[in-house]
């Protein structure tokens, strides 16, 4: 994992000109934010091209890495052929050794002359890529299917709008904020490929820049025809409708269960098993933990495929809300505030949850680490938490991005000890995907009861469709925020083509009970392994279970639909 800053800008005719000191000091800070997401190297590559009129133009690209697979590979990687910047895991599509270094395998791919299509489109797993092809002077750029990593651009639309500066970085710097530097997060799928020697230049050096013809965009690396790759698409889903005279209690999602299991337990394998043994003690790998279905059920799974020996922390978050203003009684006097209370529901159903696990899994040591925010600190974060879920940037938004953030700090005690507890864990499981495709929102039973079967089909559907523009940039942008790697077992776009084949009826039914009937497939490989209590959980969002709706506004929360609309102060 790492963060990347890719700037194009022309140059001035002399160092002395003040915007050089200018664009330097920006370009800097977008570094320094990055920094964060890969502290363990950083390196830079400058190109200088000239174009047709004589003018120049100057294309460097900033890596810093976080070391989590084979040797620390520091980037850009540089070669004959070309220059790359790689943040991104495969976990499918190129055989890796336990050892190998990814960035490595991509960059001699390249180096050996395959077209970057080529490479990308049998690859799955998240990334954000970055290429300078020095044989042809040209400039290409990729963001995987589902935007499960950040790349941010400047100008909104390059195609359109003149600009002194080209830009992709990972995430914007607060330096960007306050010169009002507009940027836009790429959706999933989408690219472009910019021939330098095309890009034209007004006003002669240091001039702006017009990328209309140089820049070819695209929204998806899908190729129609046979060649076609399962990984550069989300799978749309099956529409098959079930029989009118469908079973309540239908056989058949008891007899899919096996194969749910074993497609889910290979996710979350090729996730966790390459991740470095850790020193003695200390966990490989940590779980967004609310004591939900989707989390604990991935944290059993873990389980299955890693050493006994080694620990499994689940992470735990939970705010305090705004202190009371003090209300004196008849004679004047306040009395002492009460101390915070951090018994919120997913501190509460987290506690159920490992207490379940270790009935389960005797022979597993699980670390659960209450993170307690309290108000003030949490709204001394407020700013940076702002910064870096930038371009999201409403009242929402916040309230999601604040426990990701402080998950990502990792700093807080374990269960019964009052001993402050750093994760040390670089790898994060998230249960991000499970409701969308399981049926597990609300809107998918009120689809059902608006227009039955069909009804929930097109809704399950529309959230597949969406995924690639959900916010799991922004999610990228928090958990990363303290050289933490981010991955999502069930949007592994294999394990969604698996679940799109199959019948929506078999993935849930919204005929029973909330707690029954929604994400029943789940429910029933979970319960199947002894997770009983876990199976039958109900859906709570994020932003509620840890209180960090709490939060919004002037501090004391934006609930309701206001939430998504209201723009962050």
């Amino acid at each position: 994992m790492c963060g990347l800053t890719l700037s194009i800008r022309p140059l001035p005719p002399s160092d002395t000109d003040p915007k050089v000191d200018d664009t330097s000091s920006l370009l800097d800070s977008f570094r320094s934010t990055n920094v964060q997401r890969g502290p363990d190297s950083q390196r830079t590559y400058s190109h200088t091209v000239e174009l047709h009129d004589g003018v120049r133009i100057k294309v460097s690209l900033t890596a810093t890495v976080l070391g989590l697979r084979g040797e620390l590979t520091a980037q850009p990687l540089v070669g004959r052929r070309g220059v790359l910047g790689w943040n991104g895991q495969i976990f499918e599509g190129i055989n890796m050794g336990r050892d190998e270094n990814d960035t490595r395998k991509i960059f001699e791919r390249l180096e050996n002359g395959e077209e970057v299509q080529d490479v990308l489109s049998g690859i799955e797993g998240p990334f954000a890529f970055i290429y300078l092809d020095l044989t042809a002077d040209t400039l290409h750029y990729q963001l995987d299917p589902l935007s499960r990593r950040s790349l941010l651009i400047h100008p909104l639309e390059p195609t359109v709008e003149s600009t002194s500066l080209f830009l992709l970085s990972s995430s914007r710097s607060s330096l960007a904020r306050e010169k009002g530097m507009d940027m836009r997060a790429l959706l999933g799928g989408e690219g472009g490929t910019i021939s330098l020697k095309d890009i034209c230049v007004s006003g002669g050096q240091g001039g702006s820049m017009d990328l209309s013809t140089a820049l070819v965009q695209r929204s998806t690396l899908d190729q129609p025809g046979p060649s076609s790759s399962p990984w550069t698409r989300v799978t749309p889903i099956n529409t098959i409708l079930p029989s009118s005279e469908l079973p309540v209690e239908n056989p058949d999602i008891v007899s899919e269960v096996p194969r749910f299991i074993e497609q889910l337990k290979e996710s979350v394998r090729r996730r966790v098993e390459n991740i470095p043994e850790p020193e003695k003690g200390n966990s490989r790998v940590a779980v967004l933990f609310s004591g939900g279905i989707d989390c604990t059920f991935l944290a059993y799974l873990i389980h299955l495929c890693i050493p006994p020996s080694e620990p499994i922390d689940l992470i735990n978050v939970a705010f305090s809300p705004a202190p009371k203003p003090p209300n004196p009684n008849e004679k004047g006097k306040v009395k002492e505030p009460a101390p915070p209370t951090y018994d919120v529901p997913d501190r509460l159903s987290g506690r159920d949850a490992v207490a379940e696990l270790r009935e389960v899994c005797e022979d597993r040591e699980w670390r659960f680490v209450e993170i307690n925010v309290p108000y003030d600190e949490a709204r001394a974060h407020r700013q940076n938490v702002i910064d870096l879920m930038y371009p999201s940037s409403t009242e929402m938004d916040h309230s999601l991005a604040l426990p990701l953030y402080f998950a990502s700090r990792g700093i807080g005690s374990l269960q019964g000890s009052e001993e402050m507890y750093r994760v040390k864990a670089k790898v994060y499981i998230s249960g991000l995907g499970a409701d969308e495709q399981l049926g597990g929102y609300a809107r998918h039973r009120h689809a059902y009861q608006r227009e039955g079967w069909q009804g929930l089909i097109n809704e399950t559907q529309m959230d597949i469709a969406r995924l690639p523009t959900r916010n799991l940039s922004r999610d990228d942008r928090m958990l990363s925020s303290h050289a933490r790697d981010a991955r999502y077992p069930y949007l592994s776009l294999s394990f969604i083509s698996y679940l799109s084949s199959l019948p929506v009826h078999i993935k849930c039914d919204p005929r029973l009970g909330e707690g029954q009937g929604d994400k029943i497939l789940l429910r029933k490989a979970v319960e199947s392994v002894g997770l009983k209590r876990a199976s039958g959980r109900v859906k709570r969002a994020m932003q509620f279970g840890t209180r960090s709706s709490k939060l919004g506004g002037s501090g004391s929360g934006v609930k309701g639909p206001k939430a998504g609309e209201r723009l962050v102060e």
